[in-house]
């Protein structure tokens, strides 16, 4: 495996990605009971977008570069700029770094929250330890995020959120992530578990979809943003969630800011926002 984030890091998908993670968490830290987060797939932690890896494609001047400019914001979309354009993050003078998953993870849980992350790749989990050291609660693992559902869950907080968020950069990589969600959640039933996918020109997403409609499985939620149309061939498309066992009202509650979102990262106004139940309860 070959692929590191850093050439698509802050792009459209991340900006989806980023403002969805971060108001799952919300709705979990309403409760003051502590909570598990593990993060399957979690890369390096810190990206540099004036890197020469990130600039071979600059997708972040579409992505975070746009959302940055957004002036109203309702709330969990201002949550996540906030926590991506605050001066420790951004920084005019020799660097403009973006937070991954992880990091923001670590930095918007609680002391007494526990946080597992997962990479499989040496040099990136080198990278986010130094990322996170220092905070407290947190746990690095160099192995395979796929077998990390077996060894933590279920957690003994017994409440909490996983993020599957692989490269798909094997052909197989959505049987896969099905796979890890049936297992996750035949683990932990009343876990929370975001799966995050890539929209293309093809059919796998709606193999996937159709797959888990027929899988037995409950409470599944369709979070998606798109800014080209899904017949577009030029590469990805849309930014998909899959989030398993939502919050109660996420559904509506999240619609404001990622139409605000798509508002700003859609140059033509092409795509849309699709929040919609794929198994109901």
């Amino acid at each position: 495996m070959n692929y590191r984030h850093v050439f698509h890091a802050g792009n459209f998908a991340d900006v989806h990605k980023h403002i969805v993670l971060l108001a799952l968490l919300d709705r979990l830290k309403r409760k003051p009971k502590p909570l598990f987060y593990l993060d399957t797939h979690a890369g390096r932690g810190w990206y540099d977008l004036l890197s020469h890896d990130a600039l071979r494609g600059n997708e972040w001047q579409d992505g975070i570069g746009r959302a940055l400019r957004i002036a109203r914001a309702s709330p969990d979309l201002r949550r996540y700029l906030d926590a991506v354009s605050s001066p420790e993050e951004i920084s005019a003078i020799t660097t403009q770094r973006y937070p991954g998953s992880p990091v923001l993870a670590a930095r918007d849980l609680r002391p007494g929250d526990r946080i597992v992350l997962v990479e499989k790749q040496i040099a990136e989990a080198q990278a986010l330890e130094q990322a996170t050291r220092g905070r407290r609660g947190v746990s690095v693992v160099c192995g395979d995020g796929y077998a990390a559902l077996k060894t933590y869950l279920p957690p003994r907080e017994n409440r909490g959120l996983v993020l599957i968020d692989p490269p798909y950069e094997s052909e197989n990589e959505f049987t896969q992530v099905e796979k890890a969600l049936l297992l996750g959640l035949s683990r932990w039933p009343n876990g929370m578990f975001a799966v995050w996918y890539p929209i293309k020109l093809g059919r796998e997403t709606q193999r996937l979809h159709l797959s888990l409609q027929n899988s037995g499985l409950r409470k599944l939620l369709l979070v998606e943003l798109s800014v080209r149309p899904a017949d577009s061939p030029l590469g990805l498309n849309g930014s998909g969630l899959i989030i398993a066992n939502p919050p109660w009202q996420f559904d509506e509650e999240i619609a404001p800011a990622l139409r605000e979102a798509h508002a700003a990262l859609s140059e033509d106004g092409a795509g849309g926002v699709n929040i919609s139940w794929l198994v109901p309860e």
